[in-house]
């Protein structure tokens, strides 16, 4: 049996990941603050694993609120934990969770090798990991996620917010953007897929269909029965993955696109 390490385990894709898998593989949650690396330190040097998840990181909300404790979290401590995996005896395949964040928007479906161009502190931070795991590590893999959706999905996250002002009655801002939208239990099974088959890369996990941010809104709005206040500008752009290198090492599972039926709030 596997043995994963996984940091951020009450995350929400990380609670997902745990109780998921707990009887597949011998999964041990951090439970500690990541940023304290002598902790770290102590929890992983005597302890043989096999592959460390990390799901600890602040949003993107949160880390417009506080850059400084964003900083720490999403790239400091990921350099402190490599570079203290690289002395152990006994080193573990390293899962980066990244975003889709480093990237620009595209006139097309974004392959791996598309330019990055974060246009906020996470993305940015999130590059950066991603560059220092890259140099400075060999048994990685990184998983880029475009918009992770689900039921009960913690604030901070688009559709939540979005619920909670259409409760509220206020007003929501929006352009006629399009994103990519996959449900958590897609990105655990892909998670699943990547420690069964041994995958070192960096990929998009999406679902490689777009979607109107507005037509969500909708979606959210009939679920609840409320007509939304939503103000619209006709700034347009657009954010989904390429798949294809998902595919092409063997990632089978039918990825939906999110709709009426598999959507829940």
């Amino acid at each position: 049996m596997k043995r994963i390490l996984i940091s951020g385990y009450n995350s929400y894709i990380g609670n997902h990941f745990r109780k998921k898998y707990k009887k597949k593989y011998k999964i041990i949650t951090y439970k500690e603050d990541i940023n304290n690396i002598s902790k770290f330190k102590l929890f992983t040097k005597a302890k043989k694993i096999d592959f460390f998840i990390n799901f600890a990181s602040l949003s993107r909300m949160q880390c417009n609120v506080n850059k400084k404790l964003c900083k720490k979290t999403n790239f400091l401590s990921i350099k402190k934990i490599i570079n203290h995996f690289n002395t152990l005896k006994f080193k573990p395949n390293f899962i980066f969770i990244s975003s889709s964040h480093v990237y620009t928007n595209s006139s097309n479906k974004i392959r791996e090798g598309d330019k990055k161009k974060p246009g906020n502190l996470y993305g940015k931070l999130k590059l950066n990991s991603e560059n220092y795991l890259k140099r400075n590590y060999k048994k990685y893999c990184i998983l880029r996620l475009f918009n992770v959706y689900g039921k009960n999905q913690p604030e901070n996250f688009f559709i939540p917010d979005i619920n909670k002002k259409i409760k509220l009655q206020k007003e929501i801002r929006l352009n006629k953007s399009i994103r990519d939208f996959i449900h958590v239990n897609d990105v655990v099974k892909i998670l699943n897929f990547i420690i069964k088959n041994n995958i070192n890369d960096t990929i998009n996990v999406g679902s490689g269909y777009g979607k109107l941010l507005i037509s969500v809104v909708k979606m959210v709005s009939a679920k609840n029965k409320i007509k939304p206040l939503v103000k619209t500008t006709n700034k347009k752009d657009k954010l989904i993955a390429n798949i294809n290198k998902l595919r092409s090492i063997g990632y089978k599972s039918k990825i939906d696109k999110i709709n009426e039926k598999n959507f829940n709030i």
